[in-house]
Parts: structure tokens; sequence; C-alpha cells
């Protein structure tokens, strides 16, 4: 029972710490390249083709930080119940949980082994179901308010 007062008490506090999380993939983008032989894979690629892999991985960085970023910013506004936060966390609650399945059920098979492999493929699953079941929560209370 003190579990649920405290997440009702905290619930903004809950939000925001969920815009944070976006940013916990940094870290990919850091080991990813070098852990996944990038350099060696893409080397093969023609120029356009290695611009356009390039622009589409900024492009959807840009968009897991802004998000993470106006989450962060107005977390009173994802559980207030204003149609807006209610789109916004059912998107990301889709957006959330279409990658956690594409983590489990495509990458499962074909991640790198290893001690880091492993850590890194169940680390990354266990963020993107976080995400998944927080921002759906934060949708159904935008609904019931």
């Amino acid at each position: 029972m003190k579990l649920i007062e405290f997440l009702k008490n905290n619930l903004t506090l809950l939000v925001f710490l969920s815009g944070l999380t976006h940013f916990c993939q940094t870290a990919s983008l850091l080991f990813g390249p070098k852990m996944l032989k990038w350099k060696d894979e893409f080397s093969h690629l023609s120029p356009i083709n290695w611009e356009i892999f390039k622009v589409l991985g900024v492009t959807v960085s840009l968009g897991v930080a802004g998000l993470g970023v106006v989450v962060m910013v107005a977390p009173g506004e994802m559980i207030s119940g204003g149609r807006l936060g209610i789109a916004l966390s059912a998107f990301l609650s889709i957006w959330w949980g279409h990658r956690a399945w594409v983590q489990v059920s495509v990458y499962r098979g074909i991640w790198p082994g290893g001690w880091l492999g492993r850590a890194s493929y169940h680390g990354v699953a266990l963020l993107l179901f976080y995400l998944t079941f927080s921002y759906f929560c934060f949708f159904l209370v935008g609904l019931s308010r």
C-alpha cells in the first residue's frame, strides 16, 4: 500500500525520470559502432548509402532525445488529462513497445555474444520495457483525469 501511495504522490517525478531514461541509450551511440564492427561491416556501402545511414541514425537519435526533453520539461502535462499529454503518452508507449518487440523478437538470436553482449541485450530490453510500461501507465492516468 505504501508503494501505491508513493507512486501517486510522486507521479510528476516518475514522468520526469522516464524522460531522463531516454538518454540512457547514449551509451549505445558510444559503444555500439565498435561492438558491432560498423567500420568493417559498412565499408562496402557507397558514399550515398553511408550518408543516408548516418542521417537516419542522427534523426532517430535526435527524435529520442527531443522526446525525452519534451517529457522532462513538462512532466505535469503528461498526466494532467489534457489531449496532448494523453496523445504523447500513447505515442511513446507504442514507440517504445515497438522497439521492445524488435529487441526480443528480432535481435534476440543475432545480438552479439559474450558477457558484454548479454548484459547489453538484457539491459536494453529492461530499459525498453520500462519505457513502454511507464508511458502506458501515464496514458491511463491521463485518461482517468
